[in-house]
């Protein structure tokens, strides 16, 4: 078990002498054994699936074909309405009301990440691979009582060899950026060497793998999924 802390640094501007040291909670992160530490786990996981649809929608809304496209429709609403002055109130609405319909059709689009974390988030796909013989250990990193991370790694044995494979990687959203989440790849990276499996590296088909947009508008995701695959090798590489 590694255990880590959260705590401001002795740089920071807050006065840690206000606050006693015994008042922040433990970061530690370990391989869950308890069903209401799974369920969380389980269910963070499935979140972050769900929370891939605001980045879907903002990749959509902020793409120059997007941009371009309201420009026009705006543009044509100008042509038809736009005569005098009096016209001006109208034609706002007008416009507003395109902006509303392309936000419906942006909503439309993005909703299979919903549908995707609703299959996450079910048994059936929490037990897939254990369910095929394989084993799986589900990593949690708690903040005091609370699970604020978690990685899902399953051996899968190829011939004489198992390979350990992430299915799942997610830290809750506050705490992104603060070193949990890789944190729990060397845990996991630990865990397969302690079991002599192979790896570990994402699978394929991880929890946040799948693409609902055309691939035009995926460059956001891919980016994603390029940092966190050399984060992990760089963190094998070092062990």
């Amino acid at each position: 078990m590694s255990e880590q802390s959260l705590a401001p640094s002795a740089t920071d501007s807050k006065d840690l002498t206000t606050e006693p040291t015994d008042s922040i909670p433990e970061l530690s992160t370990y391989v869950a054994t308890e069903a209401d530490e799974i369920l969380s786990a389980h269910r963070l996981v499935a979140d972050s699936v769900a929370q891939q649809r605001q980045l879907a929608a903002r990749a959509i809304i902020f793409h120059p074909l997007w941009l371009g496209a309201m420009v026009a429709v705006i543009g044509v609403v100008y042509q038809m309405l736009y005569h005098d002055s009096s016209d001006l109130p109208l034609m706002a609405t007008t416009s507003a009301g395109c902006v509303m319909a392309g936000l419906s059709v942006v909503r439309l689009f993005t909703g299979g990440y919903i549908e995707h974390a609703e299959h996450v988030g079910t048994k059936a796909w929490l037990e897939d691979e254990a369910g095929n013989g394989q084993e799986q250990a589900i990593l949690v990193t708690k903040f005091g009582e609370q699970i604020i991370g978690a990685l899902i790694v399953t051996g899968i044995r190829e011939g004489r060899k198992v390979h350990g494979v992430i299915r799942a990687w997610t830290v809750r959203q506050k705490y992104r950026g603060k070193g949990v989440g890789s944190g729990l790849l060397e845990e996991a990276i630990q865990l397969c060497q302690k079991r002599r499996w192979k790896g570990p590296e994402f699978d394929e088909e991880h929890a946040n793998a799948k693409r609902v947009l055309p691939s035009v508008f995926n460059g956001p995701f891919e980016r994603r999924e390029k940092r966190a695959r050399a984060t992990l090798e760089t963190l094998v590489k070092k062990t």
